[in-house]
């Protein structure tokens, strides 16, 4: 383990992952009042008598996401209304507090934080076929894309992860799904063609927006709103919800809703954390986990559509509907299989699986 660890922190360096959001945030938890566990201490479940409370537990969890985006928002809360009672408190560190996404990752997997919110790029340094659920046009449906992750095909992939690095992935959380805005509108791949699609910088990323015919830049999440501001990149591809709270249809004229990745983000904890859990407090946050995965989920749908509601009432930015999507497709059907033969099969499993 300590092997692969060096070399995810390697590989990290390497990637140069965006951060979002801005440093200095407070720590946000659910309006009850946690109590904090004594450092060291406490009574072991197998000593303790049956009857006994488990003993009080605060678990830190670090994200990259602003305060205003669903899996704080939304899924925090769930997450603390479904522990009440069972002496657990989740204490959330937003907006890239305590690290970059890799950073948070790396810190769980060494025990020194409790959870962190994770996407499969990031996971697929530890495991590569997890990488797979960042390709673009993998699944056609948020059905689809639920019942895999959260799934047979799923479990799979998170039980290699665990072996090959101690991570443990709770719940998959709807992460949306990413579509492209513009100054122009974006309707086939020949319309991408010489277009600086700001991206993530990961090499997934990149390749998802050269099958669909553009050029990807890679930059921060935060300083893509002045890029754009100031033509130093042409697009940007995003769920609706991080665009709406990043405000770019400011900076842009269209949304092209191509709906090129649906996506997802995982809730982690370490093999470690969880085993040193008494039974029953590991046995309420892996549910508490599920509750929230359902309460995120419902957040960005429901958002999706009032958002491209609020857009067109406001004129706030012309929403292109009719998109090739058949022909984006096929282009990613071909060329990125043909780049990552580490998960290539998988991808064709899940592909052939639609519908």
């Amino acid at each position: 383990m300590t092997t692969k660890k060096t070399v995810g922190l390697a590989v990290f360096a390497a990637l140069g992952m965006f951060l979002a959001g801005c440093a200095g945030q407070a720590p946000t938890q659910a309006p009850a009042d946690p109590t904090t566990s004594a450092a060291g201490g406490g009574t072991t479940a197998a000593s303790a008598p049956a009857e006994a409370p488990a003993e009080a537990r605060e678990l830190r969890l670090g994200h990259i996401y602003d305060p205003a985006h669903p899996n704080e928002r939304c899924g925090v809360p769930a997450l603390n209304t479904a522990l009440e009672g069972s002496g657990l408190t989740v204490v959330s560190y937003p907006s890239a507090t305590l690290g970059n996404e890799e950073e948070l990752l790396e810190q769980v997997a060494d025990g020194s934080l409790e959870l962190s919110i994770a996407g499969p790029s990031f996971l697929g340094v530890w495991e590569p076929k997890a990488a797979v659920f960042d390709a673009a046009y993998l699944f056609e449906t948020v059905e689809q894309f639920d019942a895999t992750l959260n799934g047979e095909i799923g479990r799979q992939v998170w039980d290699d992860l665990e072996a090959a690095s101690g991570l443990h992935v709770l719940r998959t959380w709807y992460y949306g799904s990413r579509h492209v805005t513009s100054n122009n509108p974006v309707r086939t791949p020949a319309d991408l063609e010489g277009v600086k699609v700001r991206v993530p910088n990961a090499p997934l990323y990149l390749d998802n927006i050269a099958a669909l015919g553009g050029t990807g830049t890679p930059m921060a999440l935060a300083e893509v709103y002045i890029a754009l501001q100031q033509g130093v990149i042409d697009a940007q591809e995003n769920p609706i919800p991080t665009i709406d709270s990043q405000k770019f249809q400011e900076v842009q004229d269209y949304i092209s809703l191509t709906g090129h990745v649906v996506q997802g983000t995982m809730l982690m904890i370490s093999t470690d954390t969880l085993a040193a859990l008494p039974p029953e407090q590991a046995d309420a946050l892996v549910a508490a986990a599920e509750a929230a995965g359902d309460a995120v989920m419902d957040c960005i749908v429901e958002g999706e559509t009032e958002i491209l509601d609020k857009w067109r009432e406001a004129g706030a930015i012309e929403i292109i509907e009719d998109v090739d999507k058949a022909a984006f497709m096929a282009r990613a059907v071909e060329q990125l299989p043909a780049k990552y033969p580490e998960w290539a099969d998988l991808y064709r499993e899940i592909q052939g699986s639609a519908g």
